[in-house]
């Protein structure tokens, strides 16, 4: 079960966690059906590598577990 998403906007990609006290939410269960910045859809898997998303954040900001590409927004 996925436990993040990410915005399909290049120029939005917001990362939403699916994760409450420590367990996965499902899906079906989340209030957010699509991205509360820029109303476009959410992603299961990385823009960069399309591998199932994981994150790990550093920095404060988030990064794929697989390619570690920082998942920010393009410039616009």
């Amino acid at each position: 079960m996925e436990s993040f998403l990410i915005c399909e906007n290049s120029k939005c990609r917001m990362v939403f966690d699916l994760r409450e006290n420590g367990r996965t939410l499902p899906r079906s269960k989340t209030i957010v059906n699509e991205c509360p910045e820029c109303g476009s859809q959410w992603s299961r898997t990385c823009p960069f590598c399309r591998k199932p998303l994981e994150v790990a954040w550093r920095g404060g900001l988030p990064h794929c577990l697989s390619c570690h590409q920082k998942l920010h927004a393009k410039a616009a």
